[in-house]
């Protein structure tokens, strides 16, 4: 169970405990809401790990003030664990795609066109899988069609994404009709991806079930 599900379920069992405080102040005798409160110190287990000792010393808790005071205390815990977690996922967050940029900016120094069009290529694609929550372990995934459907579906910044679109997936012209990448070309290219990595978020972003399947759909 992930932070944002804990922090949920804080929230309700704070607020039933809240309404069984204006009918008695223990818990005693309500053993549902006990497992409950049992069940949640449970799931916080794994990522409150360096807390242990106090979800442990939390557990026979039966006053409701004292368990309602233990539960914001949690609560704050929750949130310097998610705030952690964001520092550390904006520290590495898409990194290989910006080596993979930077991999482009070299070949484009070395007036290798051809090098550019296939780092970038492969840097959009690393790009998709982190924002995307793709795992990279999966290699075929269709990038044009996952970016046809981010644009239809307005999911992020879709114009920088058209744009990566119409500069840069011109592989298949590539190896299938010959067209050369000039130097200009090239350079928009790099400019149209280092754009889109400035805009994209800090970490993956949250879709629903419909546009998951849809995007889904574009990786084989």
């Amino acid at each position: 169970m992930n932070i944002s599900e804990l922090k949920y379920l804080l929230g309700k069992l704070i607020h039933e405990m809240k309404e069984y405080r204006k009918r008695d102040n223990t818990i005693g005798y309500n053993l549902t809401l006990q497992h409950k409160y049992h069940d949640f110190l449970t799931q916080c287990g794994q990522p409150l790990f360096n807390n242990s000792n106090y979800l442990k010393n939390s557990y026979n808790l039966e006053n409701i003030e004292s368990i309602l005071d233990a539960l914001n205390y949690i609560g704050t815990l929750l949130d310097l664990k998610e705030n952690r977690i964001k520092i550390e996922l904006e520290g590495t967050f898409l990194n290989h795609a910006r080596q993979m940029l930077d991999q482009a900016g070299i070949a484009f120094k070395n007036n290798d066109f051809p090098g550019v069009s296939n780092k970038l290529n492969t840097c959009v694609e690393l790009m998709l899988k982190e924002v995307l929550d793709i795992p990279t372990t999966i290699k075929g995934i269709n990038v044009s069609k996952i970016i046809d459907i981010m644009i239809s579906g307005e999911i992020g910044p879709t114009k920088y994404l058209e744009e990566v679109k119409k500069h840069v997936l011109l592989d298949n012209l590539v190896k299938h009709q010959g067209m050369t990448i000039v130097e200009v070309r090239a350079g928009t290219a790099i400019s149209s991806v280092e754009n889109l990595l400035k805009k994209l978020p800090k970490e993956p972003l949250k879709l629903d079930n419909e546009i998951l399947n849809k995007i889904w759909s574009g990786v084989n």
